[in-house]
């Protein structure tokens, strides 16, 4: 009997262990983001093995001084810094106790470095020769040691008026260059990084980033007088608040406040080498580039690690802020991270006070092994790392990405094409695809000039003979016939409307079309629209079909049109206009006509072309817009009996109405679900009472 309780037990205390470790497991996630910009979930790419904290780093030896010496510190004070040099050494900027401390990878002190010296440093660097420059922003001025930890030099505000009279030197961070040059960034120094040359002299700023484009002060420069916008705060780019240095000597800046140039990798004029990314976050706090190249950001808001590789593509995120529950891998306020040359990754986290240890998985370096592959030019042997990743995660985009452009490079622009359709990545599909078609169009385009010739041929010929003989009379009278059955000729007056507009409203007004063709049209226009979110190319629509809704689709067509008929229709009735409400109905169906004939022609081109060709697309959509507007317009002076000024007048006053119900609606559907809600809980409080 013992021995059956003995056993429940331990199973018992077995399935717990394990149904912890699986909600562990389950609660540290890794994702990235697809071509789209939807996160999706991955394997885990980096796993927490370890921490590094004050009384780790000085154990019994640091608690013993701690006692003897109270200016002694064991613990980290809101560490702003970390630095991994080529001996995998780590250096972390202990601001709080004004030091630098040197680690070894496992976190062992090796030594301390200037105390008493420094005063409050919030940025460090370590060259190949082991001189330590830090950027002391209490005292204001950077501190140079040599490699024995001893001071050798200090740079404090630059005398050139270049730099700026009333400009504040507050170094934050700071890095150098192979030329011993040293960029550093200043707080509030908005023109961007300063550069010094070895010996201290000011030599510019480096790598300034923009205002950008502000829509309200665009809007008030039209309409406000040089005096008010004198009053106006000047709009002002932000300072860059963090940077690295690659193995190749170009600098990395991260801003803090930039949606789309959060990480910038800068070439030797300081312009941005990265086209753009499908995710960068707002809230950089640190970030480091490994020998590969890949870039780790740390988020100081929500506690993430980002790592893109060298194009500044996103590759994972994971970690995330800690709930208060001290879990490893979760972070209070990330403050600085590096990686060391064995691929272990450390972040330092400045509320909790220490560095947190993470290691790659299979998963990661599967990834990292299949870049540097492809990035050497081994694209053959990318090939097989790749599909090792697919098979561990077979939605992870960049694992298409990466074996369609192995594809491509092999000259195999099919499969290439398969594989980046499905990732939707625009760029390379639209490359491959130009492969493509320009091989078809090789093949084919002969054969095809040769059918369209001979068709113009017989179509001239058969005509002439018809002229001369009256050969295909019956077929010819067969088509007048149908042509003339009274739905077919209303719906043929689209055909007169694109020709002669003016001509083609009053007809319209004098029974050409009815309600009932309007109507007809008025279908069709959904339809074509809805083909159009559909079939158009991925390259120009920027859509994923599969998260389409067509009921909001034809709601977003037939509720505008409708505001506009009635709208129009009000504001004629009040301003003396000569249309019914039937004619401003048919008017605007047949109105729309060069996009009900056109939308459809252009989808399909659409499929043809490649992203070199989208100015035609794009001018073919905006011509067909505009034919649109023009004819609206017409329609107006043409129903309504205006002249030229009026119908702009109606047009505005019909615009304005179109947002004042919009208003409305909006307030009524907000008002109507408060009240619901209100009669819904009163109903709950009577039922719980009764």
């Amino acid at each position: 009997m013992k021995k059956w309780k003995f056993s429940i037990v331990m199973c018992l205390v077995f399935s717990l262990l394990m149904s912890t470790t699986r909600v562990s497991a389950n609660q540290y996630e890794s994702y990235t983001f697809n071509q789209q910009g939807d996160p999706r979930l991955t394997q885990s790419a980096y796993l927490p093995v370890g921490v590094i904290d004050g009384y780790s780093i000085f154990g019994e030896e640091g608690a013993a001084e701690a006692k003897r010496n109270s200016d002694f510190e064991i613990s980290l004070d809101q560490p702003q810094d970390l630095f991994i040099d080529g001996h995998n050494h780590l250096f972390v900027a202990d601001t709080g106790n004004g030091r630098i401390l040197e680690l070894d990878e496992q976190g062992n002190k090796i030594r301390i470095i200037g105390q008493g010296d420094l005063k409050q440093p919030t940025g460090l660097y370590v060259d190949n020769k082991g001189t330590i420059y830090v950027a002391d922003y209490g005292a204001e001025q950077v501190v140079i040691f040599d490699s024995s930890g001893k001071k050798t030099k200090t740079i404090g505000k630059p005398s050139s008026l270049l730099f700026g009279k009333n400009n504040e030197f507050k170094p934050q961070k700071i890095v150098a260059d192979k030329r011993g040059n040293l960029y550093i960034v200043g707080e509030g120094l908005i023109q961007g990084l300063v550069e010094l040359s070895p010996q201290g002299d000011f030599l510019g700023y480096f790598g300034g980033n923009r205002a950008g484009f502000d829509f309200e002060r665009a809007i008030q420069r039209i309409f406000f007088t040089k005096k008010q916008l004198s009053q106006l705060s000047q709009k002002l780019p932000p300072s860059p608040t963090n940077l690295t240095v690659d193995q190749d000597g170009l600098i990395y800046t991260a801003t803090v406040g930039l949606e789309s140039d959060g990480i910038k990798k800068l070439n030797v004029a300081g312009d941005n080498l990265f086209q753009s990314s499908s995710y960068m976050s707002q809230n950089i706090a640190d970030i480091t580039v490994d020998a590969m190249g890949n870039i780790f950001a740390a988020d100081a808001v929500y506690g993430d690690v980002a790592v893109y590789d060298k194009d500044g593509s996103l590759l994972f995120v994971f970690g995330g802020n800690d709930s208060g529950y001290q879990r490893l891998g979760y972070f209070k306020s990330p403050s600085g991270v590096g990686v060391s040359s064995s691929g272990m990754l450390y972040v330092l986290d400045k509320e909790r006070g220490n560095i947190q240890i993470f290691k790659p998985t299979q998963f990661a370096l599967l990834v990292y092994k299949a870049i540097g592959l492809y990035l050497d030019g081994k694209y053959e042997q990318s090939l097989e790392p790749w599909r090792q990743v697919l098979r561990l995660n077979s939605m992870f985009d960049l694992a298409h990405v990466g074996i369609g452009l192995a594809y491509y490079k092999q000259g195999e622009y099919g499969k290439a094409f398969e594989e980046l359709k499905f990732a939707r990545n625009v760029t390379e599909y639209s490359n491959t695809y130009w492969e493509l078609r320009r091989a078809w169009m090789m093949k084919n385009v002969p054969v095809i000039i040769m059918i369209l010739v001979s068709l113009l041929v017989l179509w001239f010929t058969l005509k002439r003979v018809y002229r001369r003989t009256g050969f295909g009379a019956p077929v010819v009278k067969a088509v007048q016939r149908v042509r003339n059955i009274p739905i077919i000729r209303e719906l043929l007056h689209t055909f007169r409307m694109l020709r002669h507009p003016i001509d083609g409203y009053y007809e319209l007004e004098h029974s050409r079309a009815s309600v009932r063709s309007a109507i007809i049209l008025l279908i069709t226009l959904v339809a074509v629209r809805l083909y159009e979110v559909y079939g158009t190319n991925f390259i120009f629509s920027g859509v994923d079909p599969l998260k389409v809704n067509p009921v909001s689709e034809v709601l977003k067509v037939l509720i505008p049109f409708f505001a506009w008929v009635i709208c129009n229709y009000l504001v004629s009735v009040i301003n003396d206009g000569e249309g019914k409400f039937r004619d401003v109905f048919k008017g605007s169906v047949y109105a729309l006509s060069p996009y009900i004939l056109f939308a459809v022609p252009i989808t399909v081109m659409s499929k043809g072309l490649t992203l070199q060709e989208s100015v035609v697309y794009d001018y073919s959509r905006q011509f067909i817009i505009l034919w649109c507007v023009f004819l609206m317009v017409v329609m107006i002076k043409e129903i309504h009996g205006y002249e030229l000024k009026d119908t702009f007048k109606n047009v505005a006053i019909t615009l304005s109405g179109m947002v004042v119900m919009a208003l409305i609606a909006f307030i009524f559907f907000g008002l109507s679900s408060q009240v619901w809600d209100f009669v819904r809980s009163i109903a709950e409080e009577v039922k719980y009472r009764v």
